[in-house]
């Protein structure tokens, strides 16, 4: 795994702290994506799997109802939202999250 750059793990800690207090008890987060295995620039952008009981399982819903906490913390954060009865292995995209992602809680 790669080793994530201090300001990033700095956003990321905000991030989860910001949705706990907006009562989006994250039971999960696994950053994934560029960040995780090493490949990323500048331009890369913060991908992270949140699972939490607070979504909905809409994904649409769900990423609605984080946008303006994302938002308020950094526009380079892309959140996908899970409730845990839906990330499960039998999912290739969250198969491929858990082998390549990188569990922070």
């Amino acid at each position: 795994m790669a080793e994530i750059p201090d300001h990033i793990r700095g956003i990321i800690a905000l991030y989860i702290k910001r949705l706990e207090e907006n009562h989006i008890p994250v039971r999960q987060a696994i950053l994934f994506g560029s960040y995780a295995t090493g490949g990323f620039t500048e331009w890369s952008d913060i991908d992270l799997a949140i699972v939490s009981d607070a979504f909905e399982g809409s994904r649409i819903a769900d990423r609605a109802k984080v946008r303006k906490i994302t938002l308020g913390v950094s526009c380079d954060i892309e959140t996908i939202p899970f409730r845990p009865e839906d990330f499960v292995v039998d999912d290739p995209f969250v198969q491929e999250i858990l082998e390549t992602g990188m569990r922070l809680i």
